[in-house]
């Protein structure tokens, strides 16, 4: 007899009775797209060593699966702690009380249907979730959100806004303590950097277009390395 393994086998072991949860209703809009994928992909790229953080969103965020509610499917979370990432994603969802915490951060990104949401109704939740940190990110410079960047940090069961500098430059900036990262609107375009260096981090395109640069010198450099030992090779 032939037994087909299912897909998500490996979470099947673990947690044999949980099915995942159904996808939420609501569809995330256009300018929306870039700055979730920054989230996920530099993130992903910067806590790749650790085994216990769990970067996702477009999922659920609930205390238990009877009370899920399509206003809280954030477009990002940060966890860290978390004993297996890979099963919490494919619940489809992050369930606290499953998980055992709340996520470190969630993230959102405003949009033109949802973004006055973003700083009301979600973060009253949010807050009453018990997520540490909230951040809202707006594209547009603030005419979906009522601001182009934003932070809350929990403090005794609320928020309180984080400080958002501006630099000559016009980029603002806040300090993640979840992350050790700054978190910076740079011209409507999402941005991290290290605090310790004020290095941004690279998107996958960056760093692709970095390995490309450093490529092309190191044929160049062995190209006149070869031309060179030519050259010495005529003059003997």
């Amino acid at each position: 007899m032939t037994t087909k393994i299912a897909r998500n086998s490996p979470w099947r072991v673990l947690y044999p009775d949980i099915e995942p949860l159904p996808d939420p209703p609501y569809q995330k809009e256009m300018q929306q797209f870039t700055p979730i994928y920054l989230f996920a992909s530099v993130l992903s790229a910067r806590f790749a060593g650790r085994s216990d953080v769990l970067i996702s969103g477009a999922g659920y965020l609930c205390r238990t699966r009877s009370n899920m509610n399509p206003t809280f499917v954030p477009d990002g979370i940060f966890a860290s702690g978390v004993a297996d990432p890979n099963s919490v994603i494919a619940m489809n969802g992050y369930v606290i009380d499953e998980v055992g915490k709340p996520p470190d951060l969630v993230f959102e990104v405003a949009s033109r249907s949802t973004g006055r949401r973003d700083y009301t109704v979600k973060r009253e939740g949010y807050a009453l979730f018990g997520v540490p940190e909230y951040w809202r990110f707006d594209p547009s410079g603030g005419e979906y959100h009522d601001t182009a960047l934003a932070g809350d940090r929990l403090v005794d069961g609320k928020y309180d806004p984080i400080e958002i500098h501006e630099d000559a430059a016009g980029l603002l900036w806040g300090y993640s303590a979840a992350l050790d990262l700054h978190i910076c609107w740079d011209d409507g375009d999402l941005r991290f950097r290290e605090p310790a260096t004020m290095e941004f981090l690279l998107s996958n395109s960056e760093a692709h277009a970095e390995l490309d640069l450093e490529r092309e010198r190191r044929l160049a450099a062995e190209s006149e390395a070869t031309r060179l030992r030519e050259q010495l090779r005529r003059l003997r």
